[in-house]
């Protein structure tokens, strides 16, 4: 709250107790006091009176959208005069309400204050879909670029043999043609299963997770038997969850575990802790391992750490972060000692909870 009024501060403060609203609220006097606040610390929404000693609240809000953090803050603005002009300057720099203090009691300033708050929250989570699909159309195009690029340059030099009647290297490029052609089909699959993970999904049920990771292993029967890989599953809870998402959880999982062993044979250990209201669930490998600096980059869709003898589009954890989206949970990665990585999820027993 930023009003240089002891009185006003008080009236403000004292409505908003006596209607009930779960505020925490700050509060300065001048628009220098409110900037230095805001540079230090997010706020949900700015209740802002326009006559200030300093400036006034149309000054503040012309400096907001840069301040990092508070570019999408909630402003409600607040003065002792009704003015058509001002209330019109306020809406244009970003305003969501304009209250005069005449009119003002704690039931419209909560109102207020909760649609502002709904507002910039909304914004908020817009920008940062458009900022997540704009890199992510980026890195898709960069990564259907170079399959493309050498599915061109191949047969070019298959078309060249042919006119220089020199035919001998043609099978070996179509060949390379072919690989390159394989591999971007693959990407485009990949990419639209990112692209449709959770869209499509079914109502959740109760479910067995020790149902799910048979499932998975089932899937990866071949895999399994080519590697030799050992895998123990533990004691595995019930919880509410969509069956079809945490099959394939467990299948881009346990897959990534056998296909990054290294020269070892995949050992995988599965189990679950419950801290709280919440499982977390284990998969424990004894792979190559995910250095400190990459375990958050990893589930960024289209990154590959190991490109060399791996097949693979580097979408696979990042569609396991959209399964984990759609759960509400959390996946992150630790260390494990002796080599190898933790990969671990939060599972509700209730999805509503």
């Amino acid at each position: 709250m930023v009003d240089d009024s002891r009185a006003d501060r008080r009236f403000i403060t004292r409505e908003l107790k006596r209607c009930g609203s779960p505020y925490h609220v700050d509060t300065a006097e001048t628009v220098a006091g409110a900037r230095e606040m805001l540079s230090h610390k997010h706020y949900d929404c700015v209740l802002l009176d326009y006559n200030l000693p300093d400036s006034d609240g149309l000054a503040l809000m012309e400096g907001m959208h840069h301040m990092p953090g508070n570019g999408h803050t909630g402003v409600v603005m607040i003065t002792g005069e009704g003015n058509e002009k001002i209330a019109a300057q306020a809406i244009k720099l970003g305003a969501n309400e304009y209250i005069s203090k005449k009119q003002m009691d704690g039931r419209r300033l909560s109102v207020a204050l909760d649609r502002a708050i709904e507002h910039s929250r909304a914004r908020r989570t817009r920008d940062h879909q458009r900022l997540v699909m704009e890199n992510f159309a980026s890195s898709a195009a960069h990564d259907l670029a170079n399959p493309l690029s050498g599915l061109i340059g191949f047969l070019t030099l298959a078309q060249q043999s042919f006119e220089k009647g020199t035919t001998e290297r043609v099978p070996e490029f179509l060949e390379n043609a072919m690989t390159s052609a394989l591999y971007m089909k693959q990407l485009v699959m990949d990419l639209l299963h990112y692209a449709r993970t959770g869209t499509s999904a079914d109502d959740p049920e109760v479910v067995n997770v020790a149902d799910s990771v048979r499932t998975a292993l089932n899937v990866l029967a071949e895999a399994i038997e080519k590697s030799g890989a050992i895998i123990r599953v533990g004691d595995l809870p019930t919880v509410e969850a969509y069956p079809t998402e945490l099959v394939q959880l467990f299948q881009n999982l346990i897959g990534n575990s056998i296909k990054y062993a290294g020269d070892k044979t995949p050992e995988i250990d599965i189990s679950a802790t419950q801290e709280g209201d919440h499982f977390i669930i284990t998969v424990a490998d004894n792979g190559v391992g995910i250095p400190e600096n990459s375990r958050r980059a990893i589930f960024t869709p289209l990154l590959r750490l190991y490109n060399e003898g791996v097949e693979g589009s580097g979408l696979g954890l990042a569609i396991c972060t959209k399964i984990m989206d759609l759960h509400h949970g959390e996946i992150w990665c630790d260390e494990r000692e002796g080599g190898g990585s933790y990969f671990r999820f939060t599972l509700r027993p209730r999805l509503e909870d």
